[in-house]
């Protein structure tokens, strides 16, 4: 488990790594990025919505990963490994979208859409971070918690000090 934590922890640190790079040599250093500065309206406008779907259906879909029937299954069953596929596969996604966000914000010459979109990932991200609690609870079992009538209902005690009127 020890190994697939700290896996997961360098895809981690490694997007936010890089996300602090770019913006280190954009805002810092003040690197021209400004790839896409030349860009009509028109590819501005694919780019940015494409990136704006992508990161509005993959940031809740991998915030949800694990709560999928068949990718939770496969956590209880086979444990580190499945974590290893599956955290990687979440961590991916979200560092992905973080770095090319941020990237982009810098190639468009600071269009605010992506900057958004990049804050908005990083915001995210703790929810995801992988320590050693979090990787145990995830290969866990759930268990529903157990409920019976009498605990759902309680009825008043009789000698209650307070009488009805």
């Amino acid at each position: 488990m020890k190994k697939t934590r700290n896996l997961l922890m360098a895809i981690f640190s490694g997007s936010l790594l890089l996300a602090a790079i770019l913006y280190i040599l954009g805002e810092f250093l003040h690197v021209d990025m400004g790839f896409f500065a030349e860009a009509t309206r028109q590819q501005r406008f694919v780019c940015s919505t494409v990136m704006i779907l992508l990161t509005i259906s993959l940031l809740p879909l991998s915030l949800r990963l694990f709560k999928f029937k068949r990718i939770s299954n496969d956590l209880q069953q086979r444990k580190a490994p499945a974590l290893a596929r599956w955290g990687t596969l979440r961590l991916s996604i979200m560092g992905a979208l973080l770095v090319v966000n941020t990237f982009l914000y810098y190639a468009f010459e600071l269009e605010a859409s992506y900057g958004y979109l990049a804050v908005v990932t990083l915001l995210c991200m703790p929810f995801v971070i992988p320590t050693m609690n979090r990787c145990k609870e995830e290969v866990e079992e759930v268990k529903e918690p157990e409920f019976s009538e009498s605990s759902e209902n309680p009825e008043p005690s009789e000698s209650s000090e307070n009488p009805v009127l």
